[in-house]
């Protein structure tokens, strides 16, 4: 995990630097730490773009990026030994801590087996490494995004293995917990818990737990969102035009990391708007301020998906920008009423919880933002502060409404809600707020779900692989199709094959990888081209393919039998219980050890 160290300490510097420059006032070391590293995760990320766009993004044009940020900020590392020189460690906080946050480490250790960050998230990551570039990927289900996620990936992935970009999201996760810790404390200073209780609550969702160890980028854009409206909210507080610009550079940077992100820009420019009483002067320069600002962040991004594709919320809004053969296809409940949304926003704490096979499936909510709702209501009829958040989650809700259903598109508000809990507590609780039995008890009992989660977690993926072998058995275990691609890798060179739904498996192959929902090779396009053997034989090597991935699952898909006609064109060359794999007939096989064609 030294990549991810090396991370984590040049974003320190970088985004301390860049506070220093600013001149921001912080209110104790915990602010300035987090601020100057989520700043810091954010500047790095735009500035290894930039060294993608001019084709650098290598071993050793990074290493001297980050060399010439720590010789600059030599000034920064004498703060941080007269920091811990003057605060010191205390070794039973120290080991609280680790305590508190082995369960959440260890799961990222494991090798990548989430569906959609080995089916485009590291796929992205690793091409940036293979190229030294930003390519543009026409075989991924998104050959183009908003990757301020993956590029950070991408920096680790050129020092170590996945497993340091998983672990990437372990430290935003650990980031957006310590926000909350400083916000809550910092707005709800009544109630002697409100930080601890607000970052345990957060922690200790499945959900939350489980997005801190995989290749997913909601954490990141937790992080970014979550950063951004606290540096606003600072604004708020105190009119220290200064932290406009943390505001606009963290919430754009939410925007870099995906598109949901531009809720939460949106949500910043509002509060920036209209969140402090003052002329009408002054109020047109801290907008015009934000804006510009946010606006520098977003256009490296942005323009480069306009360039590239003439839409810059590419594949979306194909209605106003055009069709592509990667656009979203319809989902259930994608044309419900405004009602029905209504209804099903409402329910989201509940089928969170209790109904997860409508939302992906994923770990659940922590049960405890359900038991909290009665609070929640009491605390937004008493305070106001606790209404404007959960009026911004409550927004957030609904406009998910709109989009498939998935449990994580909902985790970036989640940080709002739990410092409105906090916030209600603190409204509601009378004398009980001073309590320290009361704080310990609500904090452990609001952090268990999470800590028993990333234990189960452990146990249930077993012994953590060190060996290449260790390895390779874990990912034949978790992901059925990869010995198929395993054999692939070892027996072929420069191979590109095309999968039937198979698109868990994108990144492990070797070679190139085709196939997918969406995309010029796309399942529908390709078997709709294919009522024989002979033109389906004809369709992939269209397609460049030499090698046919078929897993038994979905092998009735295709529109003809697996029989003597069809291997007249496909030539089966591995099998096993799980998939199938022919050459294709009248190509000459790739040579083993030859350079893969594909990311």
């Amino acid at each position: 995990m030294l990549p991810l160290l090396a991370l984590a300490a040049t974003a320190w510097v970088l985004g301390r630097g860049a506070t220093r420059a600013l001149g921001l006032a912080f209110s104790g070391r915990l602010e300035k730490w987090a601020i100057s590293m989520a700043l810091g995760l954010a500047l790095a990320a735009h500035l290894l773009l930039l060294l993608g766009l001019a084709g650098r993004l290598q071993t050793v044009p990074v290493l001297l990026a980050a060399a010439l940020v720590h010789v600059l900020g030599a000034s920064v590392w004498r703060e941080i030994w007269g920091d811990l020189r003057a605060g010191g460690l205390r070794a039973a906080w120290v080991a609280g801590l680790a305590l508190i946050l082995v369960p959440f480490v260890l799961p990222a250790l494991y090798p990548p087996t989430a569906f959609d960050a080995t089916l485009y998230h590291l796929p992205f990551a690793r091409a940036f490494v293979a190229t030294g570039g930003v390519p543009y990927l026409i075989d991924r289900r998104f050959p183009v995004f908003p990757q301020a996620n993956e590029i950070l990936f991408a920096a680790v992935m050129l020092f170590g293995r996945d497993v340091a970009a998983q672990g990437v999201q372990f430290l935003a996760t650990l980031l957006t917990a310590a926000l909350l810790a400083v916000w809550a404390r910092r707005v709800f200073p009544e109630l002697r818990a409100a930080g601890a209780l607000a970052a345990a609550l957060f922690l200790g969702s499945p959900l939350v737990a489980y997005l801190a160890g995989t290749g997913y980028v909601e954490a990141g854009l937790t992080l970014f969102a979550t950063g951004g409206l606290y540096a606003a909210d600072r604004w708020r507080e105190t009119g220290d035009r200064h932290w406009l610009v943390p505001a606009a550079v963290l919430a754009a940077t939410a925007a870099d990391v995906k598109y949901l992100g531009l809720y939460f820009l949106g949500a910043a420019v509002l509060l920036v708007a209209l969140g402090r009483a003052r002329p009408a002067g002054e109020r047109a320069l801290d907008v015009l301020l934000f804006g510009g600002i946010a606006l520098a962040v977003l256009a490296p991004w942005y323009l480069r998906i306009f360039l590239l594709t003439g839409n810059p919320v590419f594949p979306y809004a194909a209605g106003l920008f055009g069709a592509s053969p990667w656009q979203s296809l319809p989902f259930p409940g994608q044309h419900t009423s405004l009602l029905q949304r209504l209804v099903r926003a409402a329910r989201l704490s509940w089928d969170l919880v209790f109904a997860r096979e409508s939302y992906g499936r994923l770990p659940p909510l922590s049960p405890a933002y359900l038991a909290a709702l009665p609070l929640l209501a009491a605390g937004a009829v008493r305070d106001a502060r606790v209404r404007l958040w959960l009026a911004v989650a409550a927004a957030y809700a609904l406009a998910c409404s709109w989009l498939p259903r998935d449990s994580r598109y909902l985790v970036p508000v989640l940080p709002l809600v739990s410092v409105a809990v906090a916030g209600s507590l603190a409204v509601c609780a009378g004398p009980w707020r001073r309590s320290r039995l009361l704080a310990w008890v609500l904090c452990l009992g609001c952090l268990l779900p999470g800590w028993l989660y990333g234990l189960y977690s452990v146990e249930r993926n077993g012994a953590l692989p060190v060996t290449a072998a260790q390895r390779d058995a874990f990912l034949a275990r978790k992901v059925p199709l990869y010995p198929a691609v395993a054999w692939l890798n070892r027996t072929r060179g420069a191979y590109t094959v095309w999968g039937l739904y198979a698109e868990q498996v994108t990144y492990f192959a070797g070679g190139r990888f085709c196939g997918d929902l969406v995309g010029p090779a796309s399942y529908g396009r390709v078997l709709a081209a294919s009522p024989t053997p002979a033109a389906f034989h004809h369709e992939l090597r269209r397609l460049g393919a030499d090698h046919l991935l078929l897993p038994a699952a979905f092998a009735r898909e295709l529109p003809f039998p697996e029989d003597a006609a069809f291997q007249r064109w496909f030539e089966p060359v591995y099998q096993d219980a799980n998939a199938r794999v022919y050459a294709l007939r009248g190509i000459a096989t790739p040579a083993v050890g030859s350079r893969p064609s594909g990311p």
